[in-house]
């Protein structure tokens, strides 16, 4: 996996980790919403309750006598009145609880203020638990008589999962998106790792193929040399000088395909070094210029640039504005006028090849670095090639921590540049 893809990934995985954070803290967001509208309405279920234990009635009356003998005053059957006293309250209670929204499971007791003597309490009550604790002082006609003021405590229980549930399935919601996000992600990883086994194959394939190929072309230029140098007749001599050039401009194919295949897979390294650009491209124009005069065109090499040294494999560079030329060449119209003129830019060393062709429309100059394009209008169906040669230029760019990009339009000629940091 490339340096790209792993960026890729790990970016999405940040991007899912972010959303599982941020649906978590809105999660405790509508947790602590879903909390305070308890509070609320346990209070006013607390405070419907005092009321209705304020005046005298059948329930008031049997909860003072039992405050009254827990508190050793008329001890007449105590167990029995604390039992009736106990399922009473149990249902008096929940009974306003309902009334107020409230739906959850509860024990209680009637203590003290400070909570240490229990007067009357709940099956499963315990002072010292860990539930959420309600309380509120009685007053009226059982404070008055047992001369004390009696506190109403509640506890409530799984109050998370109460609360969970009165968030409307949000957190069912949350769970299925999330999941769905996250099998999303990992169906991506796991496209992008049969992805990159593919081009692993791809590149071992052209690998061996250009391989296979070398030897048959690499014989047949030896032959076709030895059978010139003994050849008397002019016409067979021209056939094999035809043979020869044509099985050259193959091996040149093959090669550049091995070279971007080397290069994409990362076996190719670059030997970069700090040095000065134009000697090299003043080689290149020296002798590409005589290709173009032989044509009847114009070339003209224009070294402008004053910071013009930068760190780059040699020969990748050559090979790539070689490649720029030599489309420059075939596209251009005739006859053809070619320029190669080196320029700074924001500090950048740009070099640029320019030609007089009929140009490129904007729909397919943004797809002119693809490997395999070739621009389907114009002269381009009569010009031999892969659709390689700019995707090399592209990725050469690239290896050098620079840009390749192109400006033209239809009718005024095409200029390829090749953007490179003059910074060490």
């Amino acid at each position: 996996m490339n340096t790209m893809k792993k960026a890729v990934v790990f970016i999405l995985i940040l991007s899912l980790a972010g959303l599982g954070a941020i649906q978590y803290r809105f999660l405790l967001i509508g947790l602590k919403y879903a909390k305070a509208r308890f509070d609320l309405q346990m209070g006013q279920a607390m405070q419907a309750a005092r009321q209705d234990l304020y005046q005298e009635n059948q329930l008031t009356v049997l909860l003072a006598t039992i405050v009254k003998e827990e508190s050793g005053k008329f001890p007449i059957g105590l167990d029995t009145l604390r039992d009736a006293g106990r399922n009473f309250f149990a249902d008096f209670l929940k009974d306003r609880m309902l009334s107020k929204g409230v739906n959850v499971d509860f024990d209680f007791a009637l203590t003290d203020i400070q909570g240490k003597v229990v007067y009357l309490k709940s099956e499963h009550f315990e002072v010292n638990s860990d539930f959420m604790d309600y309380r509120a002082p009685l007053s009226g006609y059982i404070a008055a008589q047992c001369q004390c003021t009696p506190y109403l405590q509640v506890k409530t229980h799984n109050l998370v999962n109460y609360l969970l549930g009165q968030l409307n399935g949000l957190l069912l919601l949350f769970l299925v998106f999330f999941g769905l996000v996250a099998f999303c992600f990992l169906w991506l990883l796991y496209l992008l790792r049969q992805q990159t086994r593919l081009d692993e194959v791809k590149n071992d394939f052209i690998n061996n193929l250009t391989h296979e190929l070398n030897t048959p072309v690499f014989t047949i230029g030896m032959t076709a040399k030895m059978l010139q140098d003994n050849c008397t007749s002019e016409r067979d001599f021209k056939l094999l000088e035809i043979i020869r050039e044509e099985n050259e401009l193959l091996k040149k194919h093959i090669d550049k395909v091995l070279e971007l295949a080397s290069m994409e897979s990362g076996q190719r390294l670059m030997e970069k070094q700090w040095m000065d650009v134009h000697p090299v491209l003043e080689g290149l124009a020296n002798s590409f210029k005589v290709q173009v005069e032989q044509q009847k065109g114009q070339f003209r090499f224009l070294p402008t640039a004053e910071a013009h040294s930068a760190m780059i494999d040699p020969g990748h560079l050559s090979n790539a504005v070689h490649n720029l030329l030599d489309n420059a060449l075939k596209f251009s119209a005739s006859p053809a006028e070619i320029e190669l003129r080196t320029y700074n830019q924001k500090g950048n060393l740009c070099i640029a090849v320019k030609d007089n062709g009929r140009g490129i429309s904007s729909e397919h100059r943004k797809k002119a670095f693809r490997k395999f394009y070739r621009v389907p209008n114009g002269n381009l169906h009569e010009t031999r090639g892969f659709g390689l040669g700019l995707s090399y230029v592209r990725q050469v760019a690239r290896m050098h921590n620079g840009q390749a990009r192109v400006e033209s339009s239809v009718g005024k000629g095409s200029t390829f540049t090749i953007v490179l940091p003059t910074q060490a």
